[in-house]
């Protein structure tokens, strides 16, 4: 049995929805990691970390990233083939190292493309091999019945079996990271955070702001896209106002968290903070642009960003550019698709609506405009118009989408 049991092995786990792991790979690099410091495949990054850095990094990743949808701690690989082998490297693990004493564990995990291929036995085996190794620790016999109590904390040990090579984690998010605590109004099937922050990256909204640009959401809804990109312009670190399964945990803790919070608070804004014209949410429905606001007021970015009641389907573009002083625009848009347009015709003809006004401006390219358009359709191209200049396939928690890109 190959088996790595020592702070080689430690690594932080950054699963990514399909589809945003270049724009996972941009964030790690402007939050300074070398590129050469991590990998990234199977839709996740690998951080290397330490027995003396890992808290710090634990805290620093959960509060920082926008795309990742989870943060774990890597606490041992192994290349294991059968059961006996499954069980001596789980159980080699000093998990009284990382968990709290008496608390409560559950196990979770997939296999694929590998010889021991029932989860539900792997479960099994990985938690009586914890049990074994905890028992241990506290000098216990190996059949002693072990303690779990929820109040001493509750711990979620993740594991994958990938070719034959296994990965223990701890959860150290709790709740995914797109659930950034902010959004307190919702409609029907939003954008979830992360998937908006990834699209935001490909839509190269940095450089727009850098550049004294103007960014326009033409379907605000509950105002995930507006609130991601003017956070972003803030430099706001996404989990700054919510907790996290690790501050639980006393190999960790709250006080780690909080020097971290202490830090990712110094950041510069890209923007200028008293410009307030930089950023524009429309939507035709009154009550979805009241979630919005509340959902902005309780991001904190709420001042930065003009909400009016229009229907995006049906501007003037020369008054448009007349509103914004005609500064490069970037329009964003996630038009209402599948669940959340239950007359598919209506959300066709949405979209030619559309791009009566929009398609041709984007085609000669007089203005500085953009266009970074996110949907579930598969007709929109011809329903637009205008073939974009790059599509590229992102998934909205489970719904199948294309962001087309027109620049």
């Amino acid at each position: 049995m190959s088996f790595k049991n020592n702070n080689n092995s430690l690594a932080l786990v950054l699963p990514v929805l399909f589809g945003n792991e270049r724009a996972l790979s941009n964030e790690l690099q402007k939050l300074g990691l070398d590129k050469k410091s991590f990998s990234l495949s199977d839709g996740r990054a690998l951080i290397p970390t330490n027995r003396e850095k890992f808290p710090a990094d634990v805290a620093f990743f959960n509060l920082s990233s926008r795309v990742a949808e989870r943060v774990l701690l890597q606490v041992a690989s192994a290349q294991v083939k059968d059961f006996d082998q499954l069980f001596e490297a789980v159980r080699s693990v000093p998990w009284h190292s990382y968990l709290n004493r008496g608390s409560a564990f559950t196990v979770s995990g997939y296999s694929r493309n590998s010889l021991l291929s029932s989860v539900p036995a792997c479960q099994r085996v990985i938690k009586k091999a914890m049990v074994v190794s905890l028992l241990s620790a506290q000098g216990m016999p190996e059949n002693s019945t072990l303690s779990e109590n929820p109040a001493k904390g509750e711990h979620e040990i993740q594991f994958s079996l990938v070719d034959d090579v296994l990965s223990l984690m701890i959860d150290t998010s709790g709740e995914p990271l797109h659930k950034r605590s902010y959004r307190k109004k919702s409609n029907l099937a939003p954008l979830r955070e992360t998937t908006a922050a990834a699209l935001l990256e490909y839509s190269y909204l940095t450089n727009v702001l850098r550049h004294d640009g103007v960014v326009i959401d033409l379907f605000t809804g509950s105002g995930t896209l507006i609130i991601e990109a003017a956070q972003i312009a803030l430099d706001l670190a996404p989990g700054r106002l919510r907790t996290f399964a690790a501050e639980e945990l006393e190999s960790i803790g709250a006080h780690t968290f909080k020097e971290q919070r202490r830090l990712v608070k110094n950041r510069d804004p890209i923007i200028d903070l008293k410009d307030t014209s930089r950023f524009w949410a429309l939507d035709i429905d009154g009550q979805a642009l009241e979630h919005a606001k509340a959902n902005a007021r309780s991001a904190q970015v709420e001042e930065l960003i003009n909400f009016e009641r229009r229907d995006s389907t049906n501007l003037d573009l020369a008054e448009v550019l007349e509103q914004t002083g005609g500064r490069e625009i970037l329009f964003l848009a996630n038009p209402p698709y599948g669940e959340r347009m239950q007359d598919a015709d209506e959300a066709r003809a949405m979209v030619v609506r559309l791009g009566r006004w929009l398609a041709q401006p984007l085609r000669e390219q007089k203005s500085r405009i953009s266009l970074s358009l996110i949907t579930a359709e598969e007709h929109f191209e011809s329903d637009f118009a205008l073939k974009a200049k790059k599509t590229r396939k992102l998934y909205n928690g489970s719904i199948a989408c294309t962001l087309y890109n027109y620049y």
